[in-house]
């Protein structure tokens, strides 16, 4: 027996440059170089399930298998019915498998059997230019990762974490948390209310993740930040169990820290000192042929166990200290997952695969008084039932009809429900922001907080075509999805009471300018009374289609020429449509390039336009029927409650301010008829190349660009019902409903200069330089990661993180001119260094060690006030956050720009692992050990950056830490599979 003569790089990347065949991920592609090699037969076979494929090559050799399942392979090559060459080759989610022979130079033109053992490892995929990584659970399982799905996107270059008011969320490339997307096989789970967190499984049943950071095809929309896509395991002709057990115990974890307010001597702020997490759970899995070679099953139950514990208050996030101690209880029957996978082989060419899980959880929350200042637990507040998770499903197909053309088709439907029940509907929401001592603030009888309905639907479909045609791999793609939301909200005792003190001087601004100025030359004391409450069922249309042509232009030159265009339409309450966008052509255009033409080394580049569709909160927000009214009150006591008595209004029968009504908005008068949608323009260019057999190194460098901002604008000019969407700083024209009546006004229709409306135009910025290298030896594997990076302008993105803002696309941002003077600066997501390493090492045979860690700069600070030289209500409405401080003393504003306070300090984490594989009664054991955070680093990761909380009334807790880095903690865990 002979073997084929190949190079050890490339399993042969340096043959593939050669080949004219084109492929995108999961498709093996390569040549064979033979006298007529159209007399030959290519034929793979996964050696899990039995699939097989067969091509015959083309005439110069080159040969290419689409739309493989991951998994390994037997690669055989055959003529005249007899095998020449047999190979074992892996195909991964996201990349490409190269396998290129010389079959003439080895002489099996006779016919005698060549075989090529091991399976290939490409270390440079010449054949994408987009950016991110891809990695499998095993590969996971040997590092310290948490098993979630934003911690593995945070081992990618440009990803940070997002501020934790969003939950556990990231950034990618500058964009805020609230603009990326998550496939699991194929369905999209992405948040579709907020855009801020995707929905997910356990990690026992995921197979591969690909983190796309940049440079994304066509096919991929929806979204101006970053994107998740995972897989699932599957069934093989092998049963196999497994059992896993993971513990997380409170009692070996580290405590947490406090944060007191003035300057760090006065009274408590936050207080996780009692704050604790533990979590049981234990995954039952089976996989298997229900038909050998045929039909294949995979399910997995995974029962859990979690306790949360942790403080927290009642009112406004910013002027509020820990008053409240949240007890969160989620076990057994109420927090149960279950998942399933089934593959059909219908034939070698067609399959058919149906996925569904469920994740509904109930919590129990109780809350507790709680005083920040000494630690101590107080008595049982109330409790709230929150209804968590749903149920997916989807139902994919796969054809192979020539070996030039493929078709993939996909439908899902997926139910999450956000509903919280609370158990007391007797105590109001309250705050007292007012800078008097703790024991005399005005505090609620219970947990306060709203209640009504919130549940998502969401419909997909899906449709991909491919074909090759010589040198092109033609793609065209069509999907639409249909985002149904039924949500309600009321406030408990239908009040939400907010305490302050007005400065002398001091002024309340309404809609038309000042609502009352305190003119009584003393500090007067006053209460708000926000009542927000409505919502109904509302629905969000989204449709896309996509043309691309994978190209080998030359030997050396992969071209990637894309379009998609999507389109966009939100409905209200009545059905009626009230924003619709047809988004202009968007290119998505790449390119790699082999300057050696060895395949060791790549320049890649790309371009692409993005675009970021109106989450259905804005559909909630504007055209569902909210009202949203703010009163102003003086007051003699408080009531037993915590609500308001002896009510004055302030000025007299103008004291309300109103937000918002109850007729839902029409097109005409909320959205601006140039309006384009949120947009976003993105740059690459890298270069990727092999030092060694081991090691790999990549620059490339990022510039984003916000191209399009699309947000509300609510001053004077702005329709009155609601506010009107347009672009900042351009040219808008829109009707109007002042009377708020739900009928556009006769002859309203109008319109504005960019000057007339005053909003200056929206300018989001973000430069990178990446710098990588990669080692993956015998026993060691390691990936170091260095990112310079710059994010600058006047609004963040989607969501904002420095006042912890959750409305995507209708933020603060924009509403009135005097919010946005100052805004320009490094915005909250900025951070200018970050180095991650992370990697593992087989101290033994059966025993691995990990590491994770990450070093990371801090991020910028400011101090918002709340007041305005200016009380022209064509600059300043009646609420916001601005860069300008009052002195009553002087009656004079200090301005204070964007990021110019300085930054938190520098944070470093790092976590360790260790992996133990044993047999036990022939059974294959793991048992775990996962350290996070092992040095106990308690870095602050974000601020109270609200100086005051009315104007001249310095916030006490302005500059107090809102969050730190996670404590040290430990988890344990017991694998047996048999």
């Amino acid at each position: 027996m002979r073997y084929a003569k190949k190079s050890l790089l490339a399993l042969s990347i340096a043959s593939f440059i050669g080949m004219p065949a084109v492929a995108l991920a999961e498709d093996i592609v390569g040549t064979i170089n033979a006298a007529n090699s159209t007399t030959y037969k290519v034929s793979v076979k996964n050696t899990a399930t039995g699939l097989s494929r067969e091509v015959t090559p083309a005439s110069n050799g080159a040969f290419r298998i689409s739309s493989l399942p991951t998994g390994e392979y037997e690669l055989t090559i055959a003529k005249d019915g007899k095998i020449v060459t047999t190979d074992k080759v892996r195909v991964s989610l996201g990349s490409n498998t190269q396998a290129s022979y010389d079959l003439a130079s080895s002489g099996s033109e006779g016919l005698e059997v060549i075989q090529v053992t091991g399976s290939r490892i490409n270390p440079i995929d010449l054949t994408t230019s987009d950016s991110g990584l891809v990695m499998g659970e095993i590969e996971l399982d040997r590092m310290p990762v948490p098993r979630n799905l934003t911690s593995v996107a945070l081992l990618a270059p440009g990803t940070v974490a997002g501020d934790t008011r969003f939950g556990n969320v990231a950034s990618f490339g500058g964009a805020s948390v609230a603009e990326n997307t998550c496939y699991i096989n194929g369905l999209e789970v992405t948040d579709t209310s907020q855009g801020l967190g995707c929905g997910s499984v356990p990690f026992e049943f995921y197979k591969e993740f690909q983190v796309k950071t940049g440079g994304y095809s066509a096919e991929f929309g929806r979204t101006t930040g970053g994107l998740i896509n995972s897989t699932t395991k599957s069934g093989t002709n092998e049963w196999e169990f497994a059992v896993t057990g993971l513990w997380t115990p409170a009692s070996l974890a580290e405590s947490g820290r406090i944060s007191k307010g003035n300057g760090g001597v006065g009274s408590a702020f936050r207080n996780t000192t009692q704050d604790e997490y533990s979590a049981k759970e234990v995954t039952i899995s089976a996989g298997g042929p229900l038909i050998e070679d045929k039909l294949f099953i995979y399910a997995l139950v995974n029962p859990r166990d979690i306790q949360d514990d942790f403080a927290s208050r009642s009112g406004s996030t910013q002027y509020a200290a820990d008053n409240q101690f949240i007890r969160r209880d989620s076990s057994g029957g109420d927090n149960l997952f279950w998942g399933t996978k089934i593959d059909w082989l219908i034939t070698d060419q067609h399959t058919l695969s149906l996925f569904a899980y469920s994740n509904r959880s109930d919590t129990n929350s109780e809350t507790y008084s709680f005083n920040a200042n000494t630690s101590e637990i107080g008595s049982l507040l109330g409790s709230t039932v929150l209804k968590r998770g749903g149920d997916v499903k989807s139902l994919s197909y796969t054809g192979n009809f020539t070996d030039e053309l493929t078709v993939t088709a996909m439908y899902g439907e997926i139910e999450t429900q956000y509903t919280n029940v609370p158990g007391n509907l007797d105590c109001p929401t309250v705050t007292d922001a007012r800078p008097i001592p703790d024991s005399q603030k005005i505090t609620s009888c219970g947990p306060g907080g709203s209640y009504g309905d919130n549940v998502d639907n969401n419909e997909q479909l899906r449709l991909n075509v491919e074909y090759v045609l010589g040198d092109h791999l033609l793609r065209a793609g069509y999907d639409t999805q249909t985002r149904d939301t039924n949500h309600t909200s009321f406030p408990i005792t239908g009040h939400n009471w907010t305490y302050r003190t007005l400065a002398t001087g001091g002024s309340i601004q309404g809609n038309d300018g000042a609502l009352y100025v305190n003119n009584t030359g003393a500090a007067l004391d006053y209460v708000a009374d926000r009542i927000f409450a409505g919502g109904g069922g509302f629905t969000t249309e989204l449709d896309a289609w996509y043309l691309e042509d994978e190209w080998q232009a030359t030997d050396n030159l992969r071209l990637s020429l894309g379009v998609r265009k999507d389109k966009f339409e939100n409905a209200g309450v009545t059905g009626l449509v009230f924003s619709s966008f047809s988004t202009d052509i968007a290119p998505r255009l790449g390119f790699s390039y082999d300057p050696t033409g060895e395949g060791t080394s790549k320049i890649f580049g790309t371009y692409g336009r993005y675009y970021l569709p109106v989450p259905n909160n804005t559909n909630y927000r504007a055209a569902s029927g909210v009202s949203d009214t703010t009163t102003y009150y003086l007051f003699t006591g408080s009531d037993a409650t915590g609500a308001a008595t002896g009510l004055t209004p302030i000025a007299g029968a103008n004291s309300t301010v109103v937000n918002s009504v109850p007729n839902p908005a029409v097109q005409a008068t909320f959205q601006a008829e140039e309006a384009d949608p949120f947009a976003k323009d993105e740059y690459i260019l890298g270069y990727e190349t092999q030092l060694t057999d081991e090691i790999t190194g990549s620059v490339r460098g990022i510039y984003r660009e916000v191209v399009s901002a699309l947000d509300d604008y609510c001053g004077p000019l702005a329709s009155q019902a609601t506010c009107t969407l347009l672009n900042p700083g351009e040219d808008s024209t829109w009707q109007l409903d002042n009377d708020a009546d739900g009928v556009i006004d006769p002859d309203s229709r109008q319109t504005y200069t960019a000057a007339e409306i005053g909003l200056p135009e929206a300018k989001n910025e973000y430069t990178a330089l990446q710098t990588q290298l990669a080692y993956a030896g015998e026993r060691t594997r390691f990936t170091l990661v260095y990112t310079w990076s710059r994010s600058v302008g006047n609004f963040e993105g989607a969501v904002k993180s420095d006042i912890g803002q959750a409305d995507p696309g209708i933020t603060q941002d924009f509403d009135f001119p005097a919010l946005m003077d100052g805004a320009d600066g490094y915005q909250a997501n900025d951070r200018r260094h970050v180095f991650k390493l992370y990697g593992s090492y087989d101290l033994l045979e059966d025993l691995t060690v990990g590491f994770n860690s990450t070093l990371a700069s801090g991020r910028p600070m400011s101090a918002f006030g709340r007041g305005y030289p200016d009380d022209d209500p064509m600059v300043y409405g009646s609420y916001g956050d601005t860069f300008y401080l009052y002195d009553p003393v002087s009656d004079t504003y200090s301005f204070v720009p964007r990021g110019s306070i300085g930054r938190t300090p520098w944070s470093f984490k790092l976590d360790l692992s260790a992996n133990y594989m044993f047999e036990l009664g022939g059974v294959d054991m793991r048992a775990t050990l996962n350290i996070f955070n092992v040095l106990d680093s308690q870095e602050i990761e974000s601020i109270n950056e609200h100086y005051e909380t009315t104007p001249g009334v310095k916030n006490q807790y302005y500059g107090a830490a809102y969050t730190w880095q996670e404590p040290r903690s430990i988890q344990l865990g017991l694998e047996a599979r048999f």
